[in-house]
């Protein structure tokens, strides 16, 4: 992880879009950059800082009591991280991991709790942010429902892949489209012969965007 004070930053970089946040906030918060499958917040851990992702994307996994990795829920810009823990929503962190180079406005805790937790337009802002997560876990829901698994395994491929190389489990994938690990398995065999994906190694294929996009769930 790198990181730099957001005034450095902000004098020699243009900016994606940022949230509404008091100046004074935006003074003392950092930005960071994480590295391909590099973790941004551990499961379990006291947290520390509160991130909001300004370019790339990332995903939350779960640890279950058995230990098995549970695929949650794709982050991408414009998305925060940690909102719910600050919220007292969440008792335990969950882990969150970057899927290629991804920037973040990182702001640290004490920071939050001593000016964004009596700040209405921050508050405003967050409430509409979770509106449209919840709206966005309904919606894949109702498409594991509604469509055919290579409709969906050709929209996920593409959420989930660094500069178009793919590298999930195939077990965590299964789980997070509800279908069975066979199944899965017999559409991967599929793209692989109708030149969607090519393997290049023990995990990892390298996926064909433009053949992908016209299957994918739009």
């Amino acid at each position: 992880m790198e990181k730099i004070s957001f005034q450095d930053f902000y004098k020699n970089k243009t900016l994606y879009s940022l949230p509404s946040l008091p100046q004074n906030v935006l003074e003392t918060s950092f930005i960071v950059n994480f590295k391909h499958n590099e973790t941004i917040i551990h499961e379990n851990e006291t947290l520390k800082n509160i991130y909001y992702i300004i370019d790339g994307k990332a995903k939350i996994t779960d640890i279950q009591y058995n230990g098995k990795s549970i695929l949650l829920q794709f982050l991408k810009n414009n998305d925060w991280i940690g909102e719910l823990t600050i919220l007292g929503v969440e008792e335990r962190t969950k882990n969150v991991t970057s899927i290629g180079s991804v920037t973040c406005l990182m702001i640290p805790l004490d920071i939050v709790n001593q000016y964004l937790l009596t700040d209405i337009t921050f508050f405003k802002e967050l409430s509409v942010f979770l509106s449209k997560k919840l709206l966005d876990r309904s919606s894949h829901f109702s498409k594991n429902q509604s469509y055919d698994l290579k409709y969906r395994l050709a929209t996920f491929l593409l959420e989930s892949s660094n500069n178009d190389i793919y590298q999930e489990s195939h077990i965590m994938v299964a789980e997070y489209l509800g279908v069975s690990y066979r199944h899965l398995l017999q559409i991967f065999s599929d793209f692989k012969s109708l030149g969607y994906i090519k393997k290049i190694g023990k995990n990892n294929y390298k996926i064909n965007r433009q053949k992908l996009m016209e299957i994918s769930i739009k």
